[in-house]
């Protein structure tokens, strides 16, 4: 048992001190989501020492002292996103309804044959917005049922996962979809109308994840161009997809700081969105990040549609004339410089792929 328990610390430990390393490597960069799956490993870890350990005190003591660290280390983590945290995004005070919308966000999967559970989430919801990630031809097919609901629309299927589609009851205008580092992998950007006139720039995005032999270089460069393109125009904004990172990852939270978003989720809860088919390993990836014009809702986790992720449903409120945001971070010129840096970076390794 000690032997174990030894291994177990070392792996908890090396599992907590790659993530420190500055780095896009894949192999680093992926226990960046484990989290709180680590903490609890640590945990454990930490009461198998105790007992099982036969140290003496002068060499056990530090390994209970690294491993306490260590646990802390991974919990400061996730804590913010539990009520035990302070919400950066405020709720909305305001009713008007002109000025509010429903956004639906879901992954559906491409092999997904279940279309009929997708059609009847939309139906029994209505969004006045829908970004659906991962369509290919048959997706584009069964979903033209809905165009007579959502008569503005930008479609880009694929069949290498990383088709997208913008389904919209509301105009849109100066849509494109933007092959921002790799030409395969497509972001979606529009303006749309609501019904008070008013105009917010809408952002869809589904970067590569970090796997063997696809590093996060790529997926970093596409969300801070993103949020350069936000921090220049000032514009109300908001962005969605499925990201294939955390909100407490390094990047997510340069992203957030760097374009003064907030995320909703923040005070209030994970919302894991992945996977539906790994309960023990679920992680909040699928994201709606908004600017301070915008009150919240609602903010929902919805029912599982034969997908490997979980759609996530929001409601706006767009209050020009309000900060609806507390504690908003904001980056500082050391982060301004990482910025430029990683797309920089980011750039070269999109050009040599």
């Amino acid at each position: 048992m000690r032997i174990l328990t030894l291994i177990l610390s070392a792996i908890v430990l090396v599992a907590t001190g790659l993530p420190l390393i500055n780095s896009g490597e894949w192999w680093i960069r992926i226990f960046d989501f484990p989290r709180i799956q680590i903490a609890i490993l640590t945990l454990l870890a930490l009461i198998l020492v105790y007992f099982y350990v036969d140290f003496k005190w002068k060499y056990k003591l530090p390994l209970l002292v690294i491993l306490v660290v260590s646990l802390v280390y991974q919990i400061q983590f996730v804590v913010v996103y539990t009520p035990l945290y302070t919400t950066q995004a405020k709720d909305s005070n305001k009713e008007r309804e002109e000025n509010s919308f429903i956004l639906l966000v879901t992954n559906v999967r491409m092999e997904n044959k279940d279309k009929e559970s997708f059609y009847e989430l939309v139906i029994k919801y209505d969004p006045d917005v829908l970004l659906i990630n991962e369509p290919d031809q048959k997706w584009a097919v069964s979903i033209a049922k809905l165009d007579k609901n959502y008569p503005y629309s930008i479609k880009y299927p694929l069949d290498n996962t990383y088709g997208m589609m913008l389904l919209s009851k509301f105009p849109l205008k100066e849509s494109a979809v933007n092959f921002l580092v790799r030409d395969d992998v497509p972001s979606i950007f529009t303006k749309i109308t609501l019904p008070s006139g008013s105009i917010i720039d809408f952002y869809g995005v589904h970067p590569e994840p970090p796997k063997p032999g696809t590093d996060t270089y790529e997926r970093d460069t596409e969300l801070l161009i993103i949020g350069k393109e936000i921090r220049e125009s000032k514009n109300p904004t908001v962005v969605a997809g499925d990201l294939n990172d955390v909100g407490w990852s390094g990047t997510s939270k340069l992203f957030r700081k760097y374009s003064e978003l907030v995320d909703p989720r923040e005070g209030r809860g994970l919302y894991n969105t992945y996977s539906v088919l790994l309960p023990l390993f679920r992680y909040p990836l699928d994201h709606i990040f908004y600017s301070k014009e915008f009150g919240l809702l609602t903010l929902e986790k919805l029912e599982d549609i034969g997908s490997d992720h979980y759609p996530i449903l929001i409601g706006l409120n767009y209050e020009p004339d309000e900060d609806n945001t507390e504690g908003l971070e904001k980056t500082d010129a050391e982060e301004e410089a990482e910025v430029e840096e990683k797309i920089e970076e980011g750039k070269k390794e999109g050009a040599d792929n």
